[in-house]
C-alpha cells in the first residue's frame, strides 16, 4: 500500500521531499495496520512517520471525528505538536485541535460541537474525556492513538495510569484501535512494546540505527586566580565559578546552546549568577515552574537567536521545537544514560549533523559518575526499563474513575483492568479487597455484581486526576506587568514566604509584597534573592550504574 499523492504533497509542503530512513521503515508497518514502537533519534522524523500513514487512512477512508488521539506527557510538547500537526492537516483540509488543562471554556465547546480529526492531549486529560459525556461520544469513533516520547510513561504512575485509560478507551470503542507509540531513547524495547499494546496483542519494533557521530566531552575546568575574584563577588565556590567560565565560553564560540541542569533550583542559581557576571550575556532559563508565557518567549527567542542559550531542565528534554541548536552542555551529572542521549540528541538535530555533548563537572564524584554515563553513552548501553507490577494506588484511581460515567460488573471491571499490561497479572482476590477498602472510604460502592460510584465518588476523582504527587502551589504574581511568571511550592512559602522576603525566579531578583489566597505578589530588586526549592526533582541513579561509578 502507498500513501495516497494528497499526503506526498502535503509533505513537499512542509519540506518532506524525500522520506528519511524513519520514514522508510515506519510508514508501511502502520499502513499494515500494526501496532508500532518506533525508536528513532530526535529530529529523525518520528513525528511525519506516525503521522503520514494516519493522515492517508483518515483521508481514504473517512472515519469520523475524532478519529486520532495524539497523547504526550508534557503540556509544552502538546503545544508545539498542534504546530506541526495542524500545518499538515491543513493541506488536506482536516482539523487538529489541542486539549488539556489550560484549554480556555470557548475552545472546549468548539471541541463538543465541531471534533477535531486529530486531538492531542496529555494523559491526565485523557482521563477526564473518558467521562464527560459529549467528548465521550466523539472518543468512540478512535482509530488510531499515538503516544509520544513512551519512555517517560513507561516505568512511573502516569503511564500505569494510561495504560489502563488506553484500555477503557477501548471498551468505549467497543473494538481494539491501532497504537503508535514514539522514542529516542528506551532501554527495553520489547517491555515498552507489550506496555503500548496492552494484553494479548502485539506490537513491531521499528528500531531506526543511529548513523550520526556523537562528540561526548567530559570536562572538569581548572580553578584559575580569575576564578577566586569572581567566587566572592557574587556568593560561589571558586570550582562552580571555574564551571560558569567555562560554560559561558563554549556558548559564546557557538551559534545556538542548550545548558542542562538536573533541577530547576540550579536552573535558578546558574541564571541569576549569569546575571551577576554579565547582565548583557544573551542566556534565558525554562523549567517547568515558569508560567506558561515565560517559557514560550524563552523558547521564541532562543528560535530567533535573541538568546544564544538557554538554561533549562527536563522541560526541554523532549521534542520541544526550539530550532537549531549545535552544543548541548550537561552541568554535572545527567544520572542516567538515556536521559542524557536524549538531552544531546537536541543539538546537531538534523540526519547529518552531529550530536556534541559536553558535561562539565564540579568534582571528582561528578567527573567518576560522568565518566562512566559517557562510557555506557558510546556503547549505546541504556538503562533497562522495567514496567511496575499491580500498584494499588493507580488501581484505586482507575476503579474509582471507572465508576463515574456508569455502573460496572465486577468481572467486566477485573477483565478490564487486566488488559492493561502493569495489571497482567492481578489476582482477583486483591482487586476485591481494594475495592472493598474503597466502598468503606465511601468512595465506591461494592454491589453483588457491580460496582457504582457514591457520594465522594466526584470530589476523589478530580482532586486525584493526575498521579503526579500533589504539592500546593503559589502563583507569583509581577506587581508591575500584573502577569503571572511561574509558580512557588507551598513548602517554600512557608518557610521563606513572608512579606518582605526575597526569592529568585527567572534569573532575576523579586520581593515578595503581599501573600493573596493562592498568590504571591511580587516586584523586581536588586539585591540577591533566595533561591527556591520545588518537590520531586532528583534524578534516581539505577543501581548498577551506581556500581560501576
Amino acid at each position: 500500500m502507498e500513501l495516497d499523492p494528497s499526503i506526498l504533497a502535503a509533505l513537499k509542503k512542509i519540506g518532506i521531499d524525500e522520506f528519511a530512513d524513519t520514514q522508510k521503515r515506519a510508514i508501511p508497518e502502520i499502513l499494515s495496520g500494526n501496532n508500532v514502537l518506533l525508536i528513532a533519534p530526535s529530529g529523525f522524523g518520528k513525528t511525519e512517520a506516525a503521522l503520514a500513514p494516519i493522515l492517508h487512512k483518515i483521508c481514504t477512508e473517512k472515519p469520523k471525528p475524532i478519529s486520532c488521539v495524539y497523547i504526550t506527557p508534557l503540556r509544552a510538547l502538546n503545544r508545539d505538536m498542534l504546530r506541526r500537526v495542524k500545518s499538515l492537516a491543513e493541506e488536506l483540509e482536516l482539523k487538529a485541535a489541542v486539549r488539556h488543562g489550560d484549554t480556555p471554556v470557548s475552545e472546549r465547546s468548539r471541541h463538543v460541537k465541531h471534533p477535531p480529526d486529530i486531538l492531542i492531549t496529555t494523559p491526565e486529560t485523557l482521563q477526564i474525556l473518558l467521562i464527560a459525556k459529549k467528548m465521550k461520544e466523539h472518543l468512540r469513533n478512535a482509530r488510531f492513538v499515538v503516544v509520544d516520547e513512551i519512555h517517560e510513561l513507561a516505568n512511573d504512575e502516569r503511564g500505569e495510569q494510561l495504560s489502563v485509560g488506553l484500555e477503557r478507551l477501548a471498551h468505549l470503542c467497543g473494538r481494539d484501535f491501532q497504537r503508535i507509540g514514539l522514542s529516542a531513547t528506551v532501554g527495553s524495547p520489547k517491555e515498552i512494546g507489550n506496555f503500548l499494546a496492552g494484553v494479548g496483542r502485539k506490537t513491531r519494533i521499528v528500531k531506526v540505527p543511529v548513523p550520526k557521530e556523537m562528540d561526548i566531552r567530559i570536562v572538569c575546568p581548572k580553578v584559575i586566580d580569575a576564578d577566586e575574584k569572581l567566587a566572592e563577588k557574587i556568593s560561589i565556590d571558586p570550582e562552580v565559578a571555574a564551571g560558569l567560565r567555562f560554560c559561558k565560553k563554549m556558548v559564546e564560540e557557538h551559534t545556538s546552546s542548550l545548558l542542562f541542569v538536573n533541577t530547576r533550583n540550579n536552573a535558578e542559581f546558574l541564571s541569576s549568577r549569569y546575571r551577576l557576571l554579565d547582565e548583557d550575556f544573551r542566556i534565558g532559563v525554562h523549567h517547568g515552574s515558569l508560567s506558561k508565557h515565560i517559557r514560550v518567549q524563552m523558547e521564541d527567542e532562543f528560535k530567533s537567536q535573541i538568546l544564544k542559550a538557554l538554561i533549562c531542565t527536563s522541560s526541554l528534554e523532549l521534542g520541544i521545537d526550539v530550532g537549531s541548536v549545535d552544543l548541548t552542555l550537561q552541568y554535572n551529572s545527567p544520572r542516567q544514560v538515556t536521559r542524557f542521549l536524549q538531552r544531546m540528541g537536541r543539538s546537531g538535530h538534523t540526519l547529518s549533523a552531529r550530536s556534541k555533548g559536553v558535561i562539565v563537572a564540579s568534582d571528582a564524584d561528578e567527573i567518576a559518575e560522568a565518566s562512566a554515563i559517557g562510557q555506557r553513552a558510546s556503547r549505546g548501553e541504556l538503562e533497562p526499563v522495567k514496567v511496575r507490577e499491580n500498584n494499588l494506588a493507580v488501581l484505586a484511581n482507575q476503579l474509582v474513575a471507572m465508576v463515574i460515567g456508569e455502573e460496572i460488573g465486577i468481572k467486566e471491571a477485573y477483565e478490564l483492568i487486566k488488559k492493561a499490561y502493569p495489571f497482567r497479572n492481578l489476582d482477583f482476590k486483591d482487586f476485591l479487597e481494594l475495592a472493598g477498602l474503597l466502598t468503606e472510604l465511601r468512595l465506591l460502592r461494592l454491589k453483588v455484581d457491580s460496582i457504582v460510584r457514591s457520594r465522594g465518588s466526584f470530589e476523589y476523582f478530580f482532586e486525584n486526576i493526575s498521579m503526579i504527587p500533589d504539592e500546593k502551589s503559589y502563583k507569583v504574581r509581577d506587581l508591575t506587568t500584573r502577569r503571572i511568571i511561574g509558580t512557588l511550592d507551598e513548602r517554600f512559602v512557608d518557610t521563606f514566604g513572608s512579606e518582605g522576603s526575597d526569592f529568585i525566579m527567572r534569573g532575576l531578583s523579586w520581593r515578595i509584597t503581599d501573600i493573596k489566597g493562592d498568590e504571591a505578589l511580587a516586584e523586581p530588586m536588586k539585591a540577591l534573592g533566595t533561591i527556591p526549592s520545588w518537590v520531586g526533582e532528583y534524578i534516581p541513579v539505577p543501581h548498577e550504574f551506581a556500581l560501576q561509578v
